[in-house]
């Protein structure tokens, strides 16, 4: 069965060559083409995928007292796209912290999310956190706002590069900014100490919510 396999990977390869174009389908449902004859060698390669489901992240709000959420209809969803966070107050966020934590120093975070307010105030904020158990807090390094800053039910695509302290947030719409994304916010800043996670939150009323729809950590 494996040499059978390797015979079709091999005829593809073929046409593919003879084509002198090879067309990349991605997992965002986008492609890329490019003309083989502009490269020396090709590469194949996977990106590990954070699945998006309620038992892979914790939900709660309130950093005080950590105050678990369970999933709850118009609460805390596990739906189609991912995770469903409806806001508790403007005042309170909701939070979304991955289980496993696997921040180091140099790593590069991606995040897929939307909001819907119905035109009404939704904050959206990302917050880097170097103990887990006591939510230290080591900086906040994404703050966007519905509607001045963002808008409802558009796919916003924020990427987190950590570079030995050094934080680059860009959130762009259509994709990530390194794969042709339109960049409509851009920040960087200097966070000193180990960073240990992460978490996904939003502030907003409690007819609003925000969706998380990927995550994955390089």
């Amino acid at each position: 069965m494996r040499t059978k396999y390797l015979f079709v990977l091999i005829i593809c390869l073929a046409q593919t060559f003879l084509a002198q174009t090879m067309r990349i389908y991605k997992t965002d449902d986008t492609t890329v083409d490019f003309q083989l004859s502009d490269v020396d060698s090709i590469s194949f390669s996977t990106t590990s995928l954070s699945k998006i489901s309620s038992s892979d992240w914790e939900c709660f709000t309130d950093n005080s007292t950590q105050s678990t959420i369970e999933l709850s209809e118009g609460v805390y969803e596990e739906v189609e796209d991912g995770l469903k966070i409806f806001g508790n107050t403007t005042n309170n966020a909701v939070q979304l912290m991955p289980v496993s934590q696997n921040l180091t120093a140099s790593k590069t975070v991606y995040l897929k999310w939307k909001v819907n307010g119905d035109g009404n105030y939704v904050n959206i904020g990302v917050e880097l956190y170097s103990d887990s158990d006591n939510l230290t807090l080591a900086g906040k390094i994404l703050n966007l706002s519905s509607p001045q800053e963002i808008k409802d039910n558009t796919w916003y695509f924020t990427k987190i590069t950590l570079n030995s302290g050094n934080i680059s947030t860009i959130t762009s719409t259509g994709n990530y900014n390194d794969d042709g994304g339109e960049i409509i916010s851009s920040t960087s800043q200097k966070i000193d100490g180990t960073i240990e996670t992460f978490s996904f939150e939003t502030f907003a009323a409690k007819t609003s919510y925000a969706v998380l729809a990927e995550s994955r950590i390089e």
